[in-house]
């Protein structure tokens, strides 16, 4: 049924970085966050919801924006050039009027892409990130609306482990068939951001003034030829929890099949009202129905080194990629890759060997490859979303190699290379 909403003034907008949909107690009871459930027990929840890519650049610029990687230009982590006059969020909230924070555990990863609003830095440390995000809230009581954005970090790679490496003692770990241990981390890491961090933050606001909305960014994978995320489309990496609040609609059951996360972004400039013309593909999770369409996801994974096909190369030559130090484990990355999907059906495609897999949306069970290209040729259909996008007849901005590098050094920061 529609959401019969209330009056809403506020936005709580929170990214959990590398949250798995098997990683949160609505889908897995060995998951403990009692304080979360308890303050967020009404909240509707989807596990049917699809990231837009399976790297955390490429995700946020969707979520900020309600486009694809492929309108946006931001395809993988290593990827700098954005879109010139592509919707801004936060600029749609400024023009509305809109008192705007913007926080993150990890604000150098976002290094070089124009959010239309400045991250602040938020501490790491429970108390203390918890003492920033509501000493600007009390300092803007007066104002008329907020939006908030928070992104936490902790629950990504390494997970809390001594050396604080992504490719050091957890890849170890890994490679030796310690899965346990390195789960056990995730979880623990998992555990205190919905417990330390979100589950108090949630507890000091009026939720018949705040819209929430909870997400990870993208998933994990611990699989011998994958290290992490952000070089494939499994969906281990691509299906993310979604936890929704909208005051008074009394928070039913999304009745839409499939959620993207541009849905996000619409649904949004929808239940407030912003201002502008919104071109892209996403739809209000709010409405049931809508129309039939196919859901889409990215990525560029970031190691050339693994690269041997031309197209592959070609395909990536307008941003500078980075090598990954996979040393400590052995990893089969494959070239840029895209995937559509309904309900049933998902065709993953690998531009570097040119072709593709068909499997099950939600099983990922393969499907037999002699109905492959019988019934839907998927590669029209990703050739006939790049045509009808209005965006990509916009210019992308110009980027200088000291921003490349300094991204590179921000990167390497992160964890993300050697």
């Amino acid at each position: 049924r529609e959401f019969e909403l209330g009056s809403v003034v506020n936005l709580l907008l929170v990214s959990i970085d590398s949250l798995r949909l098997d990683s949160v107690s609505r889908t897995n009871a060995a998951i403990r966050t009692p304080r979360f459930d308890r303050v967020a027990g009404n909240f509707a929840f989807s596990d049917r919801c699809f990231s837009s890519s399976s790297a955390t650049r490429p995700v946020h610029m969707s979520l900020m924006t309600g486009l694809y990687p492929f309108e946006h230009g931001i395809q993988g982590q290593h990827h700098t050039q954005v879109r010139e006059g592509i919707p801004l969020l936060f600029e749609l909230f400024a023009r509305r009027g809109c008192a705007l924070g913007a926080f993150s555990e990890a604000d150098s990863i976002f290094f070089g892409l124009d959010l239309g609003h400045p991250l602040q830095a938020l501490a790491p440390d429970p108390q203390h990130g918890r003492h920033q995000l509501t000493s600007w809230i009390d300092r803007r009581a007066s104002s008329s609306s907020l939006l908030l954005f928070v992104h936490y970090w902790s629950a990504h790679t390494p997970y809390g482990a001594a050396d604080g490496r992504a490719m050091g003692e957890t890849a170890q770990l890994l490679k030796a068939g310690r899965h346990d241990i390195v789960l056990a981390r995730y979880r623990s890491a998992v555990e205190d951001v919905f417990e330390l961090k979100l589950a108090p933050l949630l507890e000091v606001l009026d939720a018949s003034q705040w819209a929430v909305i909870i997400l990870g960014d993208h998933g994990e994978s611990w699989r011998d030829d994958e290290l992490y995320h952000g070089q494939s489309l499994r969906n281990s990496v691509l299906r993310v929890p979604l936890f929704l609040h909208f005051p008074g609609s009394g928070n039913p059951p999304l009745a839409r099949p499939l959620v993207s996360i541009i849905d996000l972004f619409a649904t949004v400039r929808a239940l407030f009202d912003l201002p502008g013309v919104y071109g892209g593909f996403g739809q209000d999770v709010r409405l049931p129905g809508g129309r039939e369409r196919y859901c889409l996801a990215e990525i560029h994974p970031s190691n050339s080194a693994h690269r041997e096909d031309a197209a592959a190369e070609s395909a990536v030559s307008t941003s500078r990629a980075y090598d990954i130090d996979t040393s400590p484990i052995e990893t089969q990355i494959a070239g840029p890759q895209w995937s559509l999907f309904d309900c049933e059906r998902k065709y993953t495609h690998d531009e570097a060997v040119g072709r593709g897999r068909l499997e099950g949306t939600l099983s990922e069970d393969p499907f037999d490859p002699e109905r492959q290209d019988q019934e839907v040729d998927y590669r029209r259909l990703f050739a006939q979303m790049r045509e009808v996008s209005p965006y990509l007849r916009l210019p992308l901005k110009a980027v200088t190699s000291r921003q490349e590098e300094l991204l590179t050094e921000r990167l390497r920061a992160l964890g993300y290379l050697g």
